[in-house]
């Protein structure tokens, strides 16, 4: 295995701004800390907290208050124990707390401030001020996506994710002169399309632009692939898809081998944080971009969770001292993995579960996932020519089951969905149905295989097996 690239002969390098000489200093050092030790990556990742929660505790007013139990503050102490004692951060409390989250005195040298607002998937946008020093981290993080898969950036770049109105609209869609916050490196030229354009006209336009990369959201590859193979769709230049903003299933996965011949990388992703993590170049997991967050994995009683335990994720970001999320409980869950045969010494997330809101309440408060695996997604396609699909939990024992499909079901498939829903669910719910040309997406142009649609009971049990 080769521990050195020679990527700076490889990719040719535009004329460095004083900003892009930044983020190639940073790329350059994150090339040898991803081969340190877990033990010596973790070690400096508490370094670089303990600066941090100093600062919070000293600038930020919210901070002042939390951390104000926790005496002694410092590399040692934090790992040993008082890392636990600082409290997790909810999404509601970031907006309850409002500017009392804003540090008093940003250091000057990490430059202006940004704003950012999520979109909302989860039911509760924040707002989040980030400095261009972190933001140098999220083009560097960018950087290292690239160099890992080996992308030749000379190539052109496909892109469907944009849902602005009147943006990118079918059939010219919209032409870039390079790919984006790669800049500091030479790149060919990128194309964007609206997400609200009907799937064959999505691959008529990526058939004419015939990119060498293609990015989407899940949902629409999801739709798309299976789409492109039935109808015998090809795209010769494709050497990779690339997804993001949802969870990657292994249905997506085959669906894109099915139809392209080429892979799905994915990356693990939001708004607030930045990057978390990124498909390993070698494995379908994920390694945790530790230079720039800190990612935990907690049981329900806020215990870190062990390699192949479920979890709820809580982030902390390292680089913004504007604004800094610690322990920002994001809404998602995960699966934590053993160290990676690549040599990397980066944590491991095996998969991400999804959001907090995919869980299902059955009316005994006993929780199941939501999640529909391959052979389930195959099996519920194959009853009716569905192109999307949505459940929604509705009334304590109602799921009414949203299709995208052209006409209405007939008695027997209806029978055989709603046969699926209970398998599934574990629950003899009523099934109710509404069918649709097409579902509706957020308006960041995100969709939801689920969506809860009502207050969960009082939960009485940990999540169920499926």
């Amino acid at each position: 295995m080769a521990q050195a690239m020679n990527w700076p002969e490889r990719l040719q390098q535009n004329p460095l701004t004083a900003k892009g000489a930044g983020i190639l200093s940073l790329v350059r050092r994150m090339e040898a800390f991803q081969w340190w030790d877990p033990e010596n990556i973790e070690a400096e990742q508490f370094k670089a907290l303990s600066k941090l929660l100093g600062h919070a505790r000293k600038t930020i007013p919210h901070y002042a208050g939390t951390l104000k139990s926790i005496k002694n503050i410092n590399a040692k102490s934090l790992p040993d124990g008082a890392w636990q004692d600082v409290p997790v951060l909810s999404r509601a409390s970031v907006n309850e707390a409002g500017d009392r989250l804003m540090s008093k005195a940003s250091p000057k040298k990490h430059g202006g401030l940004d704003p950012i607002y999520t979109s909302g998937t989860t039911g509760r946008p924040v707002r989040v001020i980030r400095t261009s020093h972190a933001l140098q981290y999220w083009s560097a993080f960018t950087v290292r996506d690239h160099i890992w898969h080996d992308r030749d950036l000379a190539d052109s770049l496909a892109v469907i994710r944009s849902s602005e109105k009147d943006f990118a609209v079918y059939p010219a869609g919209a032409g870039h002169m390079f790919w984006g916050a790669v800049s500091i490196f030479k790149s060919g030229p990128a194309f964007s399309l609206n997400v609200n354009t009907p799937i064959p006209d999505m691959a008529e336009w990526l058939v004419r632009t015939n990119p060498g990369y293609f990015m989407t959201l899940p949902n629409i590859m999801k739709r798309l692939a299976p789409y492109c193979r039935d109808h015998g769709i090809s795209v010769p230049n494709l050497k990779e898809t690339h997804v993001h903003g949802e969870v990657c299933t292994d249905f997506i996965r085959d669906a894109v081998r099915d139809a392209w011949d080429v892979a799905v990388h994915d990356m693990y992703t939001s708004r607030e944080i930045g990057y978390m993590a990124l498909q390993c170049p070698e494995h379908e997991h994920y390694h945790v971009q530790a230079e720039g967050v800190l990612l935990e994995v907690l049981d329900d009683d806020d215990q870190p969770c062990k390699p192949g335990e479920i979890g709820r994720v809580v982030v902390t970001t390292l680089r913004n001292y504007a604004m800094p999320l610690i322990r920002y409980e994001l809404g998602d869950r995960a699966e934590l993995g053993e160290p990676c045969p690549c040599g990397r010494g980066l944590p491991v997330v095996k998969r991400i579960i999804g959001r907090e809101q995919d869980v299902l309440v059955l009316p005994d408060g006993t929780q199941r996932w939501t999640l529909l695996g391959s052979p389930d997604v195959k099996e519920l396609m194959a009853m009716a020519p569905i192109r999307q699909y949505q459940f929604a939990h509705v009334a304590p024992e109602v799921i009414e089951v949203r299709l995208g499909i052209s006409r209405e079901l007939s008695e027997h498939e209806s029978a055989e969905i709603r046969t699926f829903v209970h398998k599934k669910f574990g629950y003899p719910f009523t099934v109710q149905f509404q069918c649709a040309d097409e579902l509706p997406r957020t308006p960041a142009g995100k969709f939801r295989d689920f969506v809860r649609e009502m207050p969960p009971p009082n939960t009485a049990g940990g999540i169920a097996s499926t």
